[in-house]
């Protein structure tokens, strides 16, 4: 046997194409651009009837049925009505992208099988060294124009997106200084066990389902009834909080009312990952990449790094890997994703900067924003203080603000607005209530 017979062609798709033409002559210019040409084509007859088309738009000429046959015979070629017809039948503009990467893909492949042919017949002539030779040279050339151009763009085609394009943290003097998180980004959140994370987390989340976005949360350290519970008396109202007495003093915790209401409120915007699963990297990113694509997911949120499994991987290497991914699918869906690290452990005294987070060193440096939360307990006071370590976007950072914490309603706030805010999960045309639903024992 001398060569390799095989042909590869997609003849719908050069019909298709030719179609798309014949039905809006503006797609001549994708095809111009993307670098089709007549030797693209396999089926007998197409690749003159390309010719011709490119010829008539060059000339400022309609592609339609009467002026492509008239084009056509007087060149030489042969066509009917009816095979113009079935072309304008068998394109879908929408699908022309497709078209372009089936033909060009095929009209690669066939160039490959001719090298490969021609290297075949020359081989009982040639020396080792020859036959080496050719064959470096065809992987050298063995790539599509179109595996090319998905390496480079012309950046002045680049959209610039809206510094004010994102979400919001939830408290007015932290948005003015970052202008909130910007779409597209990854936001790193550190702070000692206890300074308040979660309940930080659980603000920034209902704050921005309150303003119509979707959430989900991955906690390693909570079990998914903690991670409800948390979140549900962190929303809640003050009317729908209620007073008990424990062993260890009086608390509060929300009413079957307030219950019932922010169940209603977060469903099909909060969701969880499910703690029967492995929490590894590629579980978590298939997630995000899903709900973003099915359900409009815009804010992530992983508590905490530490907690995602290796895999096989190295420490510091889970770690790059997982930030990357993250930073990854927040570009790519336009997300906002929190990734919560612990810092490296210091003394009190000293001040904490930019890197001091456990771990690879690429987390840090892939986040777009970083923010601090320290608490300070001594006779007199309990402080928690929220830092800006890293600000891309404003640049304004190494500033602090002091949280003041409401014990009854388990927030945060710098001013009295974010102390009273009401999330708006009172929807009474979708829950009605008793009035014993008010004084329910807590879940």
């Amino acid at each position: 046997m001398v060569g390799i017979d095989i042909s590869f062609a997609n003849i719908e798709a050069e019909t298709a194409l030719l179609g798309c033409i014949i039905s809006d002559n503006s797609c001549m210019v994708k095809c111009m651009d993307s670098g089709v040409v007549p030797d693209d084509f396999m089926e007998q007859g197409f690749g003159f009837v390309y010719y011709c088309m490119s010829e008539l738009f060059k000339s400022n000429k309609p592609i339609e049925a009467v002026s492509l046959i008239s084009y056509v015979r007087s060149a030489g070629g042969s066509i009917e009505a009816s095979d113009v017809t079935a072309m304008a039948l068998a394109g879908i503009v929408t699908s022309l992208d497709y078209y372009i990467s089936e033909i060009k893909t095929m009209s690669f492949k066939r160039r490959i099988v001719a090298e490969i042919n021609d290297i075949v017949g020359e081989m009982k002539n040639n020396s080792m060294s020859q036959i080496k030779s050719s064959i470096a040279d065809l992987l050298n050339n063995a790539s599509t124009d179109s595996e090319v151009k998905e390496l480079y763009c012309d950046i002045s085609e680049i959209k610039r997106v809206e510094m004010n394009s994102g979400l919001q943290l939830g408290f007015s003097e932290l948005d003015y200084l970052t202008n909130g998180l910007v779409f597209g980004s990854l936001t790193v959140l550190t702070g000692e066990p206890s300074s308040g994370k979660s309940t930080l987390l659980n603000q920034i989340i209902a704050h921005n389902i309150a303003s119509g976005y979707k959430a989900l949360i991955y906690s390693g350290e909570l079990t998914a009834f903690n991670t409800l519970q948390w979140f549900m008396r962190t929303v809640a109202n003050v009317e729908d909080l209620k007073e008990y007495r424990g062993a260890n003093g009086t608390y509060y915790d929300v009413n079957s009312r307030g219950e019932n209401a922010i169940r209603s409120w977060i469903k099909n915007r909060l969701f969880l990952f499910n703690e029967e699963s492995v929490a590894n990297i590629e579980n978590i990113t298939v997630t995000i990449d899903y709900l973003a694509r099915e359900k409009g997911l815009k804010l992530v949120v992983i508590d905490n790094m530490m907690t995602v499994e290796n895999s096989g991987d190295e420490e510091l290497e889970k770690q790059k890997n997982l930030s990357k991914s993250l930073k990854s699918l927040a570009r790519k869906h336009g997300l906002c994703v929190i990734l919560v690290a612990h810092p490296k452990k210091k003394d009190r005294r000293e001040k904490y900067h930019m890197h001091d987070v456990s771990g690879a060193s690429e987390v840090v440096n892939l986040a777009d924003y970083e923010f601090l939360l320290t608490r300070t307990i001594d006779d007199k006071d309990d402080i928690t203080r929220i830092v800006i370590l890293k600000n891309r976007v404003t640049g304004k950072q190494g500033i602090k603000r002091v949280l003041h914490f409401d014990e009854i309603r388990k927030r945060f706030y710098i001013n009295s607005d974010e102390r009273n805010r009401d999330y708006k999960y009172i929807q009474l045309d979708q829950i009605c209530f008793t009035e014993s639903d008010a004084y329910d024992a807590p879940f």
